[in-house]
């Protein structure tokens, strides 16, 4: 199989979603060691040099030395630039990570495979106009119209979580959908958590309710007798017009990998992850890896992926303190499922392509 990858549009200082150039840099990763793969090739662009310094034969880069597109930019690469270089290429098939297809391809023989993460529209529309939302109309209206045509132009959607086939099969019954997964390489800790600080996921992004989160976190902060001595690590963009409440509590921002794998093996005992909505929910199973409890929004997704005894009901603060109080007082390792390796997903991604 000849394989084309585009990651051109990837940043990990850009991205609105860490998760997703997660999931993307490590699909690359994974489909480079697939055996059924005889050529790979990868669009990237100037930020994605260091992490392809030694590929193997079999795998072609394109275009490093182009910048990342951003707004207008993005919209004419993923329009014209992106079928532009499928048809030079000439691919069997074309894997776009980040699931937006252009409106007219025109890719000749090449299929189309998308890995579609969520239907986040969906929820910002629920909300109705009175909603704080993020996204312009005009915006929305971009990420709904190129959701839907992915699955209905996509010779195959590809996405991570049996909750997101649902909701893309309601809106295109005929799509053809393969649930992959996402893949961790790392080996998972064996050694329970020995900090005595909490880290706290924050977000811009109102449906992951980082407003409430802080509320319920200080309720529970004030039953906790030693709590002047608890710090809370947080990590991600604060919404606008929310401060923190007091000393205790340490804006991290956007950190590399390393950072946050050092936050969940050394520093801290707990982490607190509020979503109203997911398409997998990626910081607490990194988070139950790194032997770190992360006590989680009790949403479909997020059920998918981690023990039950870690989740909360959003709109019950006695619940999450209940639970907060169970994570924060284990002594043993955390409980972790199974999840498959980037070599294990990319290789069930070319199944799927193989069935379609």
């Amino acid at each position: 199989m000849k394989l084309l990858l585009t990651l051109t549009d990837q940043s990990f200082a850009a991205t609105k979603s860490v998760g997703i150039f997660n999931v993307s840099m490590g699909l690359a990763r994974g489909l480079m060691t697939c055996p059924g793969i005889k050529e790979l090739h990868i669009l990237g662009n100037n930020e994605c040099t260091a992490a392809f310094q030694h590929c193997p034969d079999h795998v072609h880069l394109h275009e490093l030395t182009r910048p990342v597109p951003r707004r207008f930019g993005r919209v004419f690469w993923d329009q014209f630039g992106l079928p532009a270089a499928i048809r030079r290429i000439k691919p069997d098939w074309a894997i776009l990570p980040k699931g937006y297809p252009p409106f007219f391809p025109c890719l000749g023989k090449t299929k189309l495979a998308c890995y579609l993460h969520d239907v986040i529209w969906e929820h910002y529309e629920s909300l109705g106009r009175s909603a704080d939302s993020p996204f312009p109309a005009h915006e929305l209206a971009y990420f709904r119209t190129l959701s839907l045509r992915a699955l209905t132009a996509s010779d195959l959607v590809l996405t991570s979580t049996q909750f997101n086939k649902s909701r893309y099969l309601s809106y295109a019954p005929k799509a053809n959908v393969g649930v992959v997964g996402i893949g961790f390489d790392a080996e998972p800790c064996t050694l329970p958590p020995h900090g005595t600080d909490i880290l706290f996921f924050a977000s811009a992004f109102p449906h992951k309710l980082t407003g409430l989160g802080i509320q319920r976190m200080q309720a529970w902060l004030q039953q906790q007798p030693d709590a002047d001595t608890i710090r809370i690590h947080v990590i991600g963009a604060l919404p606008s017009h929310t401060t923190l409440p007091d000393a205790r509590w340490i804006h991290h921002g956007r950190i590399p990998q390393e950072e946050l794998q050092s936050l969940m093996t050394t520093t801290c005992r707990v982490a607190v992850y509020f979503s109203a909505y997911e398409g997998f929910g990626m910081p607490p199973v990194e988070c139950l890896r790194a032997g770190l409890p992360c006590v989680a929004s009790d949403i479909p997704p997020i059920r998918e992926n981690i023990p039950a005894t870690y989740l909360f009901d959003n709109a019950d603060e006695a619940a999450f303190i209940r639970t907060m109080n169970a994570a924060y007082a284990a002594t043993t390792v955390s409980q972790c499922p199974s999840y498959p390796s980037w070599a294990q997903v990319a290789q069930r991604c070319i199944d799927a392509m193989l069935l379609s």
